[in-house]
C-alpha cells in the first residue's frame, strides 16, 4: 500500500473544496449554501497548510525548535477559533454547510487512504503478501 503524504492530502483537499463548492451551488441554487461551504472549506485548507509549515519548521534540520511549536501552534489555533466565531456570529451562513466545509480535511484524509489502497503499488504488495 502506498503511503499517503501530506502533499497528497492537500491536493485532495483542494479538489474537495472546488467540487464541494460547485456541487453546493448547483444543488442548492442559493449563494448562501455555496458561501458557507466555501468559507468553511477554505479555512480548513489554510489551517492545514499553516499546520504543515509550523510542523516542518519546528522539526527542521533534525532539531526541535520549541519556539516554532510552542508559540505558533496556539496562535494558529486561536486565530482559527476566532475566525470560526466571527463567521458564526456575523456571517449569513448555513450552519450545516459551514460544518461540512470545516470537515473537508477529514474527508480528504479518508479519500487519500482509499486511493492509496487501490493504487497499483498497493495491489502488487497484496499479491506478494507484503
Amino acid at each position: 500500500m502506498k503511503e499517503t503524504s501530506i502533499n497528497d492530502i492537500e491536493r485532495v483537499n483542494v479538489i474537495v473544496l472546488v467540487l464541494g463548492s460547485i456541487l453546493s451551488a448547483v444543488i442548492m441554487r442559493e449563494f448562501k449554501y455555496f458561501f458557507s461551504f466555501a468559507v468553511g472549506s477554505s479555512m480548513m485548507t489554510l489551517n492545514f497548510r499553516f499546520l504543515k509549515k509550523i510542523i516542518e519548521g519546528g522539526f527542521a534540520n533534525g532539531t526541535i525548535s520549541k519556539k516554532e511549536v510552542v508559540i505558533k501552534l496556539p496562535i494558529k489555533f486561536l486565530v482559527l477559533v476566532g475566525l470560526v466565531a466571527l463567521v458564526m456570529a456575523y456571517g449569513d451562513i448555513s450552519v450545516a454547510f459551514f460544518l461540512i466545509g470545516l470537515s473537508t480535511v477529514f474527508i480528504s484524509i479518508v479519500i487519500s487512504q482509499v486511493i492509496s489502497v487501490f493504487s497499483p503499488a498497493g495491489k502488487r504488495r497484496q499479491k506478494n503478501g507484503a
